[in-house]
């Protein structure tokens, strides 16, 4: 477990670090704002989950565990909020890969849990560090400042998507492969990923930037923020299903042009094939050394046959042409 506490007085200009020993008296000290970050929690915090925290026992057992969707829930005197954040390395190989962040607002206190260390939280610690003032207004604002760079950070990634899509439609115009296909079945499965995500934590935000008698705990002031937030996301939505819907299209580019591709392979074997009907049947009568052919003893009968096979052939490929299928 790694546990970092930070504290501010209701008299004191800068933020503390504090120990777990400390925590107790901090949460129930007047004026005092707490911020809590839990990473790699385990089973082993359930004491301090439960018995500092006292948060519901079905809180713990769900901050513990993975949650397979972001969700807001309200309970007796703090809010739990579960969002999904991008983890670093989707830059290199487009391998997309989501945490939980879990948190829980309370009226002098945030929570948060995750597994790995995470951006937006290296980001917001520092800058309570820089601006002490925003510990002092309260958990809400922390928390947006969490969610703030959580959020943003999701658009460098669809930014990245544009581009491959984009260089993906080119190459199959020019010539599709099946590396191609298997590269949109790739981009689908992201997106699809980053879909069911997307769709729970936009509607999370914009719970958090409306007014809504269960969620008091967020004051007015801190409201316009957290719309701002959901505007970002919306935007990363909007995207992802634009993108899905240019995939669903280069796909059917794909699949029409290879079809034409095998349609014009098909049309070409069964001129051929019908070319050669004839010429085979020409060297089938002729094959077969009946002593009552007149040409089986003529000394030009090889060559008449073959220049009955030529003139069969040019001619059925001089109304080919005419008929435009050559």
């Amino acid at each position: 477990m790694s546990l970092h506490i930070v504290a501010l007085r209701a008299h004191d200009t800068a933020v503390v670090e504090a120990t777990l020993a400390e925590l107790p008296a901090l949460l129930v000290e007047p004026g005092t704002v707490v911020w809590v970050d839990l990473r790699d929690g385990g089973a082993g915090d359930k004491h301090l989950l439960e018995e500092v925290f006292r948060l519901h026992p079905m809180v713990v057992e769900d901050m513990l565990a993975d949650a397979p969707t972001p969700k807001l829930e309200r309970y007796d005197g703090y809010l739990y909020i579960v969002l999904h954040a991008l983890l670093p390395g989707w830059d290199k190989d487009l391998d997309v890969t989501l945490a939980d962040l879990d948190m829980m607002l309370g009226s002098n206190f945030l929570l948060t849990v995750h597994a790995p260390e995470l951006p937006s939280i290296v980001a917001a610690r520092a800058l309570v560090q820089r601006n002490p003032e925003l510990l002092r207004r309260g958990p809400a604002f922390v928390a947006h400042a969490i969610i703030d760079v959580l959020t943003e950070r999701f658009l460098p990634l669809m930014e990245r998507l544009d581009r491959e899509i984009d260089v993906l439609e080119t190459a199959i115009m020019r010539a599709p492969s099946p590396d191609h296909l298997q590269t949109i079945l790739d981009l689908r499965h992201v997106l699809s990923r980053l879909r069911r995500v997307g769709m729970h934590q936009r509607d999370v935000l914009s719970r958090l930037s409306r007014s809504e008698p269960a969620l008091e705990l967020v004051p007015e002031g801190a409201r316009p923020f957290f719309r701002d937030a959901y505007d970002h996301f919306v935007r990363v939505t909007d995207l992802n299903d634009a993108f899905r819907e240019t995939l669903s299209a280069a796909m059917e580019v794909y699949l029409s042009v290879q079809g034409h591709k095998l349609n014009e392979i098909m049309k070409m074997l069964t001129l051929i094939s019908t070319i050669m009907l004839p010429l085979t049947f020409i060297a089938g009568v002729y094959g077969m050394n009946f002593d009552v052919m007149p040409e089986l003893h003529w000394r030009w009968g090889y060559f008449g046959a073959l220049g009955a096979m030529s003139v069969t052939a040019l001619g059925l490929v001089g109304y080919f042409r005419r008929k435009r299928w050559l």
